[in-house]
């Protein structure tokens, strides 16, 4: 009898820890709520997990790039509740049986930003239009921080924006306009100013709050934030640029994801109508969001007349291409008006990456160098972009370089047929890519080194070593991220981690070069 009753109270515990395990697991959770934000929304989350966790809502963000999201909902609808986009534009191939109810929480231009003495040094105004832009960057006056266009909502929004206005303003864009030889020129000439790219609106900030830059493009409320810090370090703040001949506004929508849940549903209304209240629309506005079309604004404390912001003038937001075109005009941005790349592969082959480590490296690499695969990602390399590969172990292993982004074959056999042995030394490859960059005009080419290993490394910088080109490193195995961060830190670059999806790693890292 005693036998039995332990054997019965193993089966409770059990049964208790597996109720309780169940209570606590992720996406697709009974009684759990999951939003699918753009990584723009973070700032907000505690706003709605305060209201969440007053009205007993169990709530769950999960974060990504808002171009991401309708492929994501595609595959796997059922893991989300409700969908926070930045911008509708992206939700439009998304099935109107799964996207339901989709409403605006705020508005946010993307607009340019310039610091205050270079604004008055070129004569820019309130009446200053995309092509004034285009003359300052080909008289050599300007150059600006930009966010990926590929990759990123504010990137895409303000290149659609320059599109749109360089077009002359048609009703909406069309692909013929896309083909206009005009156009395709001035784009090309506004690009050239392109300093550094980002794949990430904060990463731009950070490293113009740093480095010696004069402009930069992102979103409004972002730029507020950044104009308040470099006064309060009493570093020179920026004016703000609405084009005059349009401005691309981000709409920020929250739609319901039906998955034929009534109290889904009904968790979803409480969490639109609470975004939506007056109290709510208004806090927004204090964190530099504006909350009407009509661009209006009532508080003077955070839209500053001083920043170039009139708080009584109407924007007039540019209207959103078609898919197609939308499309069409991101591959050619990709391939054709973008600064070409100089860009120099470190790839780690020492021992440690025998097997599968090497396995997951080459596919990535192929993914990437393979201009077919690298665009259904829009990731490709252009014609006009320099790729060099160095494999490396204690030493370099060769060398080897194509001046042509789509002519890849010879690299892509050679990193596959590449064996891995010995030791690691991360600094001896990422010196050698810098004096391989050092003759590659910075005015030509956007400059970068893509470090990836998966263990520590022995060695040093050398005395001497120039820290100007940006090095973003992945971290894969048993990399040790205090090197990885370190030279992220003094290259002004950025450290990813790809230890769980190294694809992924690389086509974010794709972003930034």
């Amino acid at each position: 009898m005693v036998l039995y009753r332990k054997i019965a109270v193993v089966f409770l515990l059990a049964a208790l820890l597996f109720s309780l395990c169940a209570c606590s697991s992720g996406k697709g959770e009974t009684g759990g709520f999951t939003i699918l934000s753009s990584s723009e929304n973070k700032d907000l989350e505690p706003m709605l997990t305060e209201f969440a966790q007053r009205n007993k809502i169990e709530l769950r963000f999960e974060y990504t790039g808002s171009l991401n999201i309708p492929a994501m909902i595609k595959s796997s609808p059922q893991d989300y509740d409700a969908v926070w986009s930045s911008n509708s534009i992206w939700n439009a191939s998304i099935p109107s049986s799964v996207l339901k109810n989709s409403k605006s929480i705020s508005v946010n231009p993307v607009i340019f930003a310039v610091k205050e003495s270079r604004y008055k040094a070129l004569g820019f105004s309130r009446d200053t239009v995309v092509n004034d832009l285009v003359k300052a960057v080909e008289v050599g006056k300007l150059k600006f921080l930009m966010p990926s266009v590929t990759q990123t909502n504010s990137g895409a929004s303000a290149y659609i924006g320059f599109l749109n206005s360089l077009a002359g303003n048609p009703p909406v864009l069309t692909e013929e306009d896309l083909t206009s030889p005009a156009l395709q020129e001035s784009l090309k000439k506004l690009f050239k100013g392109v300093a550094r790219n980002s794949g990430s609106d904060e990463y731009l900030i950070d490293i113009f709050r740093e480095g010696d830059y004069d402009a930069l493009v992102n979103y409004e409320s972002s730029l507020i934030e950044l104009n308040k810090q470099l006064i309060e370090s009493n570093k020179e703040p920026l004016l703000f640029i609405y084009p005059s001949d349009g401005v691309s506004v981000s709409d920020s929508p929250f739609a319901y994801i039906d998955n034929n849940d009534s109290e889904k549903l009904e968790t979803f209304n409480k969490l639109q109508d609470f975004l939506l209240s007056a109290d709510t629309q208004q806090k927004l506005e204090g964190l530099g969001r504006r909350t009407t079309y009509g661009g209006l604004v009532s508080n003077v404390e955070v839209f500053k007349e001083s920043y170039g912001i009139d708080k009584n003038a109407y924007l007039s937001p540019i209207k959103y291409p078609a898919s197609p075109v939308l499309k069409m005009a991101l591959t050619l941005y990709q391939d054709l008006f973008r600064k070409p790349s100089a860009v120099v592969f470190c790839l780690d082959y020492s021992g440690s990456m025998y097997g599968e480590g090497n396995k997951q490296l080459v596919a990535a690499m192929e993914r990437i160098l393979n201009h077919e695969l690298a665009a259904e990602d829009m990731i490709q390399f252009s014609e006009n972009d320099e790729i060099v590969v160095i494999p490396f172990a204690a030493d370099l292993k060769w060398v080897d370089s194509t001046h042509s982004g789509t002519d890849t074959r010879t690299l892509i056999s050679r990193i596959k047929d590449t064996g891995t042995g010995g030791g690691t030394d991360i600094y001896r490859p990422v010196e050698r890519a810098i004096k391989i960059l050092n003759d590659f005009d910075s005015e030509t080419y956007t400059k970068s080194i893509v470090l990836m290993t998966d263990g520590e490394s022995g060695g040093r910088f050398s005395p001497g070593t120039a820290y100007d080109t940006p090095v973003f490193s992945i971290m894969f195995g048993k990399a040790n991220p205090k090197q990885l961060d370190e030279i992220s830190r003094l290259t002004r670059g950025k450290t990813f981690d790809g230890r769980t999806d190294l694809i992924n790693a690389f086509k974010e890292i794709r972003a930034y070069n």
